[in-house]
């Protein structure tokens, strides 16, 4: 199980900031498809917790993209994304099966404290683009010895424009 302090990866990583200082929208979108697209791969349990405070959204609006083991969780508007971490990983019950994916280190002290596992953003989206690699060699790999269609061949126009649009903004 991940929990992954989305704000702040969006602000440390190096591969996701510039996107972040172009357009917020699109840098937490292109966080999210990425972490999806592990989850979908691997089968792993994340849930991305981002900062709802200022923002005009429900408290603790939750979106699944169709992703089993893909949460996204708005803080509500009296919390911080910490405190909303924190307070899962208090409530964990296997804490040493529990990552938080952050760089900031009072949360990650914090959450190694309490037996959890803590990660740095780039080494996890680093992890989260390996296994995205491995996934498109194995389809490639696949097609070429089954003959079955790409993903691209499977899916409708308005999805193949909306990847090329955001690959374009990568």
């Amino acid at each position: 199980m991940y929990y992954v302090d989305g704000y702040n990866v969006l602000h440390k990583s190096t591969r996701l900031r510039p996107l972040l200082n172009r357009d917020l929208e699109t840098a937490r979108d292109a966080l999210i498809d990425q972490i999806a697209a592990y989850c979908a791969a691997t089968g792993a349990q994340v849930t991305i917790v981002f900062d709802g405070r200022g923002m005009q959204v429900p408290e603790s609006v939750s979106h699944h993209r169709g992703v089993p083991g893909l949460e996204v969780l708005y803080s509500p508007s009296h919390l911080t994304a910490d405190a909303v971490i924190e307070r899962r990983i208090y409530e964990a019950a296997d804490r040493l099966r529990v990552v938080v994916v952050s760089n900031d280190r009072g949360l990650r002290d914090l959450c190694r404290g309490m037996g959890a596992l803590t990660m740095e953003a780039d080494h996890f989206l680093r992890e989260v683009g390996a296994t995205r690699a491995d996934t498109s060699a194995v389809v490639r790999n696949t097609h070429r010895n089954t003959g079955m269609p790409h993903m691209d061949e499977r899916l409708d126009p308005e999805t193949l424009a909306r990847l090329e649009k955001l690959r374009k903004k990568l």
